[in-house]
């Protein structure tokens, strides 16, 4: 596995892991919210990624959902732990 694929799977993991401890916090994905619009025509024209509540967090979905940007969250601190990691090895 290439250095860039291992990266991402890593990412992916960190997600996991944190949508994990949030899901034990309480919070839930937008999808998931009890206050969430129900009609049909609102639900067609409010974005996936709408708050609607204190508890809904817009970035509570699978890794391969996420757009581009919120993925490189993970990104970055998969590398930075790496970096990290390579530090203490010298």
């Amino acid at each position: 596995m290439d250095l860039e694929n291992y990266i991402e799977k890593l990412a992916e993991e960190v997600h996991n892991a944190w949508m994990k401890e949030k899901f034990e916090q309480g919070f839930h994905s937008p999808n998931d919210c009890t206050r969430k619009i129900t009609n049909a025509e609102c639900v067609r024209t409010v974005p996936k990624f709408t708050k609607h509540c204190n508890k809904c967090h817009t970035d509570l979905y699978p890794y391969t959902e996420l757009p581009e940007n919120i993925k490189e969250y993970d990104r970055v601190t998969v590398r930075a732990v790496l970096n990290a990691i390579k530090k203490l090895e010298h």
